[in-house]
């Protein structure tokens, strides 16, 4: 069985302290470090079904699962970089679910600007291209039977807070989200894959991660969520479509938009398969707009 966050989070401590005075015997440093990289191969690791409760609310992650702005936010990294490399499938790969700083930090010319001299341009960049950003489709219709079935909703995303804003103010959908996690917030210290934000957005909801449903689509904020305790609902993408991690036990259901999502799983209408059918099994779903 794999370590639990508070055993790995033990462990961690435990391999710091042999960093620091070397104390630790050789055997159980070589123990300590093979639990702590099945953790890291697991996205699973911290996610009991078991403990799951009734859904009390629903966390977004803003690109690519609430908006579709993935195609938008490539055209601007690549002007921004000067580089013909991002091309969609580059894009999918290898950079949707990572901060922005992080991007261009990986893929900025070595004798070029600084990644922070780059983000100031791409804030620049990004404001011409907001009304460029859509929402996912059936977005009115799921946040209307969120509400009517008293479920709370809130965003977590690696995305700028001036960004989400904006977006969200475009969108008309300022006013539909209690809570807003985002990348530079002050106090989001770990990024996904690390549970930290999911965990955040719980603790500042007063809920437990058992009681949350996520809903993402990159493998990266996937296992952020998963980490933190909590179910998913996957939104597909070419990120992810052939990614193991869509066979999660704690991956719900996997959809192509809102519409094909059945409230069922989030309990907003009520159930039509058998019981226990909506948190144990996938529901894969394809929906035309």
């Amino acid at each position: 069985p794999l370590p639990t966050p508070r055993r790995t989070h033990t462990m961690a401590l435990a391999v710091c302290r042999v960093r620091r005075h070397g104390r630790l015997p050789l055997l159980r440093y070589a123990s300590i470090l093979v639990a702590l990289r099945s953790v890291r191969a697991s996205s699973a690791s911290a996610f009991d079904n078991s403990r799951a409760g009734p859904v009390k609310a629903v966390l977004f992650d803003f690109d690519g699962s609430l908006v579709q702005s993935e195609e938008v936010h490539r055209l601007s990294f690549s002007k921004v970089l000067e580089t013909d490399a991002l091309d969609p499938d580059t894009w999918y790969t290898k950079c949707v679910g990572k901060r922005p700083l992080m991007i261009l930090d990986e893929w900025r010319k070595p004798d070029g600007p600084t990644a922070e001299e780059l983000h100031e341009k791409l804030k620049a960049d990004h404001m011409d291209r907001y009304d460029e950003v859509v929402a996912t489709v059936g977005h009115e219709a799921l946040l209307q039977d969120l509400r009517k079935a008293n479920v709370r909703t809130a965003i977590v995303s690696s995305g700028t807070r001036h960004y989400i804003s904006r977006v969200l103010a475009n969108l008309g959908m300022d006013d539909r989200f209690e809570l807003i996690i985002a990348g530079d917030d002050a106090d989001v210290t770990q990024h996904k894959p690390h549970p930290q934000p999911y965990l955040l957005a719980a603790e500042r909801m007063e809920l437990q991660p058992g009681q949350c449903i996520a809903i993402e689509d990159s493998p990266a904020g996937i296992t952020s969520a998963l980490r933190a305790g909590m179910r998913v609902i996957a939104v597909r993408n070419p990120a992810n479509c052939n990614d193991p991690i869509l066979e999660d036990p704690g991956v719900v259901a996997v959809v192509d938009d809102f519409h094909g999502l059945d409230r069922a799983v989030i309990a907003c209408a009520p159930a039509v398969a058998s019981a226990g059918s909506g948190s144990q099994g996938h529901s894969t779903s394809s929906s035309s707009s």
